[in-house]
This record gives structure tokens, C-alpha cells and sequence, in this order.
């Protein structure tokens, strides 16, 4: 995996702002690239590829690689593309090993469509936007999550590092810090579930990890993390390092050649054809719910409440359009 901008860190109006500027727009994204890639070192064989560079995200998938290192066949899948309707030609692509591409704003603009913000003929609503005071506090929090529990020791210089700076936190009182942060922001997110105010970190690790950066140049150079350190034993013999590389003169994300876009209103059309009915609207069959979920009974209430989720969860989730057997479903994730 890779992660590029075309200017300096320093330079990133995200970075330049600090919490300051949290959640005051997307300007930071701006000139940034995402690559992953996931190969065999074996045969060389490249299973998946995708790229993300400026508005545009590009995907190449070896399917049938995939679903042999799965042992399974893919046969049953190819067959149900080969039912699919012209417009999802892409679709078909993608499974064949061929580049497509779809433009990030207009997936977006489809997925509000999709989850049922709208009735047929009307415009999608909005996404909820969020208080930028609360993205703001939510970075102070974890500022001082971070402050409170890292700790930071020079072990001096290693091979062609200039200094190697240990970082380390105690892992359980970190991680309930970093919660403390997340439940405050989560709270000031229209229609999100109410977290518990205590969590359960039984199965962190109550000791202290550490993981190890190389400075060049007075610069970040490299990353390097034991994963070992959560294993649960006194033998401290093996040891499995991840090790993260910065550079500033690393290859560039790059956009592939001759990938198919698609095309996702005609594939909306395609898809609506198939279901005899319009995708938008929600009493013609299309299994997109386009209205908001039924209000939950008293009786519900209290189900639910036996089940672990409290009335605050149980309405914040009703009114974003979770219906009773949704959120009773849900309960052994939630509690």
C-alpha cells in the first residue's frame, strides 16, 4: 500500500492547521493518491490493483486468482455477470482482469441515491453535515490522548539512520483514552448509535508497546512496529517486524491506461429495468427502502432493552431508518 501527495507533508492544509482546521473542508485531499496492490512474491501474479488518484478510482481484480487461493470456483459468479444487461459491461471487465475507473463525486451522488434518501422523482437529500467544532474537538481529545500516555526515548543512531526515537504508550490506558475521544465526536454525528460509555478492553494487552521511527535528515525515514508484542507470552525470542518506509523521491501513483469507466446511472437504469421498477423509488418492488423506518412500540423498546441496547440507541438508530428486526438483529454487535 502507498500513500503519495504532490507537496510536502508540512505543506497539506490539514497539516498547516493542526486541530485548528479540523473538519473545515477537504482541501487536505486535494494532490493526494492512494495506491494498494496485493501480489505473490511466489509467481508474481498481481490478484488486485487499485488506485486512487485525484477523482478518479481505478480497480483491477484477478477474480478467478482469488477465488482459487480461496478454493472455491468462480464459474457460479461468471455466470450471474453473463445475465447482467449492457450497461454493466464494466462489471464483466473488472471480473475478466481489465481496468475500470468510476468518478469518485458521481459514486457518491450514487450512493445517496441507493441508500433511499429519496423518493422517485425527488432530490437526495444532503449527507448530515457535521459541526466542524466537533471534528475540532475530537482532535484536541486525541491530542491529548496521545500527549498523556506516549512516550518518547532517543536510542541513539542504527545503520544509516541519523536517530532512532522510541516511541511507546502503555497499550490498555491508551486505547480506553482514544475511545474516550471517539465517543465524544460520535455523539455529535446525526443518526449515529449511542456508544457505551464504558467499553470492554479486557483483551488489550495491559503493558507497554513500542515501536521504533528512523530519522534521516531530521526527517522520517521509516516505521518499524513488532507485532510480536501482542502476542501473550514470556518469550520474547520471535519476533515479527512491520516495517512502514517514507520517502520523498518514491514513484508516483499513476493513472492505467485504457480503463473502462462506468457508467453507474446507466447501470442504475440497467439494474431498475431488471427489478421492474425505478431504483429510486421504494413501492415498486426494487428492495431499496426509500422511507424512513416505522417508529418503534413501547413493547419493541423493551425487547431491545433485554437484549442489551438501550432506548437512546435503539431511537437514534430507528430514526436513521432502522427498523425493528434491523436493530434486533444487530444486537450482538452492539452489545
Amino acid at each position: 500500500m502507498s500513500v503519495g501527495y504532490d507537496k510536502p507533508l508540512k505543506d497539506i492544509q490539514g497539516a498547516k492547521g493542526g486541530c485548528d482546521t479540523a473538519g473545515t473542508g477537504t482541501g487536505g485531499l486535494q494532490g493526494a493518491s492512494v495506491g494498494y496492490a496485493l501480489n505473490s512474491k511466489k509467481d508474481g501474479r498481481t490478484y488486485a490493483d487499485i488506485r486512487l488518484i485525484g477523482k478518479k478510482a481505478y480497480f483491477k481484480v484477478d477474480v478467478r486468482g482469488i477465488a482459487q487461493l480461496a478454493g472455491e470456483d468462480s464459474s457460479e459468479f461468471e455466470s450471474a455477470l453473463d445475465q447482467l444487461p449492457p450497461a454493466a459491461a464494466p462489471l464483466k471487465d473488472l471480473v475478466g482482469g481489465k481496468w475500470i475507473s468510476v468518478d469518485t463525486d458521481k459514486f457518491e451522488e450514487f450512493s445517496r441515491q441507493m441508500s433511499g434518501s429519496a423518493g422517485k422523482g425527488a432530490t437526495p437529500k444532503a449527507a448530515p453535515s457535521l459541526d466542524p467544532s466537533v471534528l475540532n474537538g475530537f482532535c484536541n481529545s486525541l491530542t491529548e490522548a496521545l500527549s498523556d500516555n506516549v512516550t518518547l526515548a532517543d536510542l541513539g543512531k542504527s545503520g544509516d539512520a541519523d536517530d532512532v526515537i522510541r516511541v511507546s504508550a502503555p497499550a490498555r490506558p491508551l486505547v480506553e483514552a482514544l475511545y474516550t475521544s471517539v465517543t465524544g465526536v460520535a455523539k455529535g454525528i446525526p443518526g449515529y448509535p449511542k456508544l457505551p460509555a464504558k467499553g470492554d478492553f479486557s483483551d488489550v494487552p495491559d503493558r507497554k508497546l513500542s515501536a521504533d521511527v528512523q530519522l534521516k535528515d531530521g526527517r522520517p525515514q521509516a516505521i518499524t512496529f513488532d507485532i510480536a508484542q501482542f502476542a501473550d507470552t514470556s518469550d520474547w525470542s520471535a519476533h515479527l517486524p512491520l516495517r512502514i518506509g517514507i520517502s520523498t523521491d518514491g514513484a508516483a501513483q499513476s493513472a492505467p491506461t485504457g480503463a473502462t469507466e462506468l457508467d453507474l446511472n446507466g447501470l442504475q437504469e440497467a439494474f431498475s429495468s431488471m427489478s421492474g421498477g425505478d431504483l429510486g423509488d421504494g413501492a415498486t418492488g426494487s428492495g431499496f427502502d426509500q422511507g424512513p423506518a416505522a417508529p418503534l412500540t413501547e413493547s419493541q423498546y423493551a425487547e431491545l432493552q433485554r437484549l442489551g441496547i438501550d432506548r437512546d440507541t435503539a431511537e437514534s438508530m430507528n430514526h436513521s431508518g432502522f427498523a425493528f428486526d434491523e436493530i434486533k438483529g444487530l444486537a450482538p454487535q452492539l452489545t
